[in-house]
């Protein structure tokens, strides 16, 4: 079983919208070392202004009311063809509707029910090659592969039996399915100790050959956490993560290893099938400082759901750290190209006024330039960027979910 040092849970993201744009720049370098192992180090003191794009939409699909074919409930996931052609997936209706890239309304893909091709109880999906689209149904425990038209071409049993809001799996350019997975180390006691304690976990990386019917795992190391336990009073027990605790994701690279990201340094590592880390990006940021406000805002929030809990909700906020995250999630597109999400000065995805940003790096770590969206996007769906696009999730202020789409974002480096 190979090894990757340190792991922490993935989470995932997000949107945007602009006008088609070229982000040009001659003089923006990095400061290049090669380390003892000959993986090459990428320092870059600040990201260039210079290189930052803001992009709008042009084009939207959701409403609150008119076709039913244009009205979501809840959508768990995004995809698009080469052709422009956008899939979604919409948990609520438990079907995958197609829409040309105009916008306009095609076919129900993936349609409800229990026959070929049609699902029940899907979180999430997954185009392969522009030729199949692969949908997890967790309702059944299967990967159910369709077509563009909708035809059912294969089904799998998930490799594995787990359940995410999002699915979080994911399919390499060899057609294997990965999915991370962890394992507490940490003996369940009862009574559980109140207040401060530690807790451990093994984490992994479980894939899938549907070719040669095989699986694998690769060993992400053992990640340690804080938990604050408190004593309801109802005689019951709470356990509280630390907000803002640094943690280390794991991505699978479609071309073959992987991408770490440490989100409180701004260090991005690619690394080889072995675990080998051939590849170290790391840019110099401002830290985000925890505030009073942030630590207050945390107590108040936990106190009005909970009003017997405000005194854990003290000793959890006195334990937070001093600094936030710099860094949020980390997508990688058609291309192979990273998407870096930064978060704001506040440690926010984007507030009023101030909105997200990717900083983008090509597969060797060089800095492509940045965008910037124009409004915020939902926090639990990553974005896809097919052909220079990006397609996201936005919710509005009624709570109503669209699709969006950019214009193709050029990121001509000469």
């Amino acid at each position: 079983m190979k090894n990757i040092r340190r792991y922490a849970l993935l989470i995932l993201v997000f949107v945007t919208t602009g006008c088609a744009r070229e982000i040009q720049d001659t003089t923006f370098s990095a400061t290049r070392e090669i380390l003892p192992n000959g993986a090459v180090s990428l320092h870059y003191s600040n990201l260039s202004d210079g290189r930052n794009i803001t992009v709008r939409s042009d084009l939207q699909i959701g409403v609150m009311d008119g076709e039913p074919e244009y009205i979501f409930g809840d959508i768990r996931g995004i995809e698009a063809g080469r052709d422009g052609t956008i899939y979604v997936l919409d948990a609520q209706a438990s079907e995958v509707r197609s829409f040309d890239a105009d916008g306009r309304f095609i076919r129900i893909v993936a349609p409800k029910g229990e026959g070929p091709g049609e699902i029940s109880g899907a979180n999430g999906m997954i185009m392969v090659s522009d030729s199949i689209l692969w949908i997890q149904d967790h309702a059944k425990w299967r990967m159910v592969g369709v077509n563009p038209l909708g035809i059912e071409l294969s089904t799998l049993p998930m490799h594995i039996l787990s359940y995410g809001y999002i699915y979080s799996g994911t399919v390499d350019n060899s057609g294997r399915f990965w999915k991370s997975h962890s394992q507490s180390r940490t003996p369940n006691t009862f009574p559980p100790n109140e207040g401060l304690g530690t807790g451990s976990a093994e984490g992994y990386l479980i894939s899938f050959d549907p070719q040669s019917d095989t699986r694998d795992s690769l060993s992400l190391g053992r990640t340690e956490y804080r938990t604050f336990v408190s004593k309801t009073a109802r005689g019951g027990y709470r356990h509280y993560r630390i907000p803002y605790d640094p943690r280390v994701s794991v991505h699978v690279d479609p071309d073959g290893g992987f991408w770490q990201m440490e989100d409180h340094t701004y260090r991005i590592a690619r690394l080889n099938a072995r675990g080998d880390t051939v590849l170290v990006i790391k840019v110099e940021v401002d830290p985000i400082p925890v505030t009073r406000n942030d630590r207050q805002t945390y107590v108040d929030a936990l106190a009005e759901r909970s009003p017997d809990q405000r005194s854990a909700g003290e000793a959890v906020a006195a334990l937070m750290t001093e600094f936030k995250p710099v860094i949020k999630d980390l997508v990688i597109d058609d291309v192979g190209r990273i998407w870096v999400m930064r978060l704001n000065k506040d440690g926010d995805l984007g507030t009023e006024g101030e909105t997200p940003r990717f900083d983008i790096f090509d597969h060797d770590g060089a800095y492509q330039g940045s965008v910037t969206l124009d409004f915020n996007i939902a926090p639990y769906l990553p974005i896809r960027v097919r052909n220079d696009r990006i397609y996201a999730l936005s919710v509005d202020s009624l709570g109503v979910p669209s699709v969006v789409r950019t214009p193709p974002i050029r990121l001509a480096i000469r």
